[in-house]
């Protein structure tokens, strides 16, 4: 039943009485059963979401689905309340860090303003699944009704959970249904790219996934599982199958996430001209001499991911402990939306988010405000600390004992003179952002992870294989205007890329057309 206490494994629920000194004669009742009130709330544990399953309607062996409200196919279930997978499933909410995801979702529904919480959804898919959605036909009794409730959509089996993946990927998905509990107005963005944490996409799609992502190290830092425990620590390796671009990925959400990996700069490996865009994406080689652009960063999901890994995942582990961490952020998004904070595609939404968090919770801004700085070598409000940070990382990284020492000087008193200067004036958090301009391009061969070759290029963010899918765009033309990009900051509209890439008219003008392209294209909405 939804709302039911339980305790932190190991811990007790049983309230111990507390003795308090003798109160003064002036004290009044009432105080006194105010601080007894309050002991007893700190002793009482987290209450957790009740974990509902759900498996789909099948005819013919295929899995059932009728249309919602907007036309949207939308799957036909049933609530599974027995069984094998059933009993396996609870018993990692009852006994494993499912338990504390279920606290954090309880949470996150209160806040968001529910007078009564809602079961958190799991939905068992018969196909390919991994997503957070929303609303379900019920089968009851013969009778089906649609429940506009959030769910997550996941292939469950006996092996998924016991080896640990069930209890990563499902809280990853969790992360997402928080969002929308807490942050409904979330827009889509343009990038069609695949996201993953190696890859740059968008403002919108960055947040959102990176949110997600960094609940995966919260899972591996408290996770009880040996298997999983073991794949944190590289142990039982086998050949072969961790070369898959999703266990890359997945790998890089960990690994990557830790070693503060995304600010780089990636390296493309070598390869043809027919599968560049795709090299270019998925490369899970960086430069550690050579930082990405601060919007760069901030459309992607794993320097996001990171940033919310050095934020929340320190700490305690107990379930209340993680849960009072999280209470803040989760007040600030629902206050805010409840505000009527519009979100744009092109929205920094992070930074936006950091702007509403110091104004809820002024205590912890200098904090949070420095370490964004930390983590993004100030490349969202500076041009010089980035490229002394280059400078000093050349000579680390040969063994140059002076100029590294010399360098990291430098870099220190810089970052100093940044953290005082965004305290006086925050709008500086954001001073090395550009525009986003977006255009439609298009690569020599359909990707295997698109559906067309169809891609979306942001000036401001693409490198030299993004940039060649444009119109009348060659490698010398891309290499000039990165090199402006890079001395001279990010470009204003289309025109001044024109400009400053040295391009002429006709080129000017199917830039243009590639623009108008995507705005007809329209955003991606993305599952």
């Amino acid at each position: 039943m939804a709302g039911v206490l339980r305790c932190t494994p190991g811990s007790s629920c049983r309230f111990a009485p507390v003795a308090l000194p003798a109160p003064e004669p002036a004290m009044s009742k009432s105080l006194m059963w105010t601080a007894l009130f309050t002991l007893a709330t700190l002793a009482a544990p987290v209450a957790a979401a009740e974990l509902g399953v759900l498996a789909p309607v099948l005819a013919n062996g295929q899995p059932q689905t009728r249309p919602d409200r907007a036309g949207h196919a939308a799957p036909v279930v049933t609530r599974v309340t027995s069984g094998a997978l059933y009993a396996q499933i609870q018993r990692e909410a009852s006994e494993g860090f499912l338990g504390t995801v279920l606290a954090l979702d309880e949470s996150a529904q209160r806040i968001a303003g529910a007078k009564t919480t809602t079961p958190t959804w799991l939905y068992l898919s018969a196909e390919d699944g991994g997503f957070a959605r929303r609303g379900f036909w019920l089968e009851e009794d013969g009778r089906q009704r649609f429940v506009d409730e959030l769910f997550v959509d996941l292939v469950v089996d006996a092996d998924i959970i016991d080896d640990g993946g069930f209890e990563e990927i499902f809280t990853h998905e969790m992360g997402h249904v928080f969002l929308r509990r807490l942050m409904p107005g979330l827009p889509y963005g343009w990038s069609r790219t695949p996201h993953s944490s190696m890859s740059v996409t968008d403002y919108p799609t960055a947040f959102d996934e990176g949110f997600a992502t960094h609940f995966q190290s919260l899972v591996r830092r408290h996770s009880r599982n040996p298997k999983l425990e073991d794949l944190t620590l590289g142990l039982g390796a086998k050949p072969f199958v961790p070369l898959w671009l999703s266990n890359l990925d997945r790998a890089g959400r960990i690994d990557g996430v830790r070693r503060n990996l995304f600010v780089q700069q990636q390296l493309v490996p070598p390869g043809n001209d027919a599968d560049a865009w795709s090299r270019a994406n998925e490369s899970t080689a960086f430069d550690m001499a050579r930082l990405r652009n601060g919007q760069q960063m901030l459309s992607s999901e794993g320097v996001i991911a990171t940033l919310f890994h050095r934020w929340f995942v320190p700490g305690e582990g107990s379930r209340e402990a993680i849960v009072s961490r999280y209470s803040p952020l989760f007040r600030t998004m629902a206050a805010a939306t409840a505000r009527g904070w519009t979100m744009n595609p092109d929205t920094p939404i992070f930074l936006d988010l950091v702007d509403r968090y110091c104004a809820d919770v002024p205590a912890d801004c200098t904090r949070i405000r420095n370490l964004v700085l930390d983590t993004t070598y100030g490349a969202t409000a500076d041009a010089t600390l980035p490229r002394t940070t280059e400078a000093m990382a050349e000579r680390g990284r040969i063994g140059d004992m002076a100029g590294f020492v010399a360098g990291l000087k430098q870099a220190r008193a810089q970052m100093t003179q940044l953290q005082a200067a965004v305290a006086q004036d925050p709008k500086r958090m954001r001073a090395m952002l550009g525009p986003d301009i977006w255009l439609l391009g298009h690569t020599p061969v359909k990707p295997p992870s698109l559906p067309s070759n169809e891609v979306a290029v942001n000036l401001n963010t693409a490198e030299v294989e993004q940039l060649r899918t444009l119109p009348g765009i060659d490698a010398a033309m891309a290499e000039r205007a990165l090199r402006s990009r890079r001395e001279n900051g990010a470009f204003v509209d289309i025109a001044d890329f024109v400009k400053r890439s040295e391009l002429d008219a006709a080129t000017s003008s199917s830039l243009q057309s590639a623009a108008s392209a995507l705005q007809k294209a329209g955003l991606n909405e993305r599952r």
